[in-house]
């Protein structure tokens, strides 16, 4: 087998390897989604059954589920990172091979720029403990401490 051949095959590979993290990715941010989703119907059902709700109780639940976010953020965080490696060496290989096709793509679609760009993959893990905070604060009766938690949560994330 040419060393042409072979060089092939493996940036073959890597592509269909680079479009199954993807995919990966995909499918576990809408675990976290349904997760979620599906702990703030709890979260309201928790709210609406009891007139008083127990706060330690609320707020376990929402310690969970703002810890599933963490895992969330973490686990996006890590497959970007992992598909960015993977560019990067179907990027040498597309140089060996004398075509560059996903290479001319990406920057056609504005090279690291497009990647740093703030998605709604990234923030849905934000939004929802920011969500849970407020929900929190709301149902413990204390608006004062939403402006700070409010405050604090976009501080933390970036956002002046």
């Amino acid at each position: 087998m040419s060393d042409a051949h072979t060089s092939l095959e493996v940036y073959k590979l890597l592509v269909e390897e680079a479009r199954e993290a993807r995919r990966a990715r995909r499918e576990l941010s809408n675990i976290f989604l349904t997760l979620n989703l599906a702990g703030v119907g709890g979260l309201g059902l928790l709210a609406r059954e009891q007139s008083d709700l127990n706060p330690a109780l609320f707020a376990w639940c929402a310690l969970a589920l703002v810890l599933t976010c963490i895992v969330w953020r973490t686990s996006n965080a890590y497959y970007n990172k992992a598909l960015k490696t993977k560019y990067v060496i179907i990027s040498r290989y597309e140089q060996d091979l004398g075509h560059a096709p996903l290479t001319e793509e990406y920057q056609a679609m504005g090279g690291a720029k497009i990647m740093r760009a703030f998605t709604l993959e990234r923030a849905m893990p934000y939004l929802f403990v920011l969500g849970y905070l407020v929900f929190f604060v709301v149902q413990a009766g204390d608006v004062d401490a939403i402006a700070a938690a409010v405050t604090d949560l976009l501080r933390r994330i970036g956002v002046n």
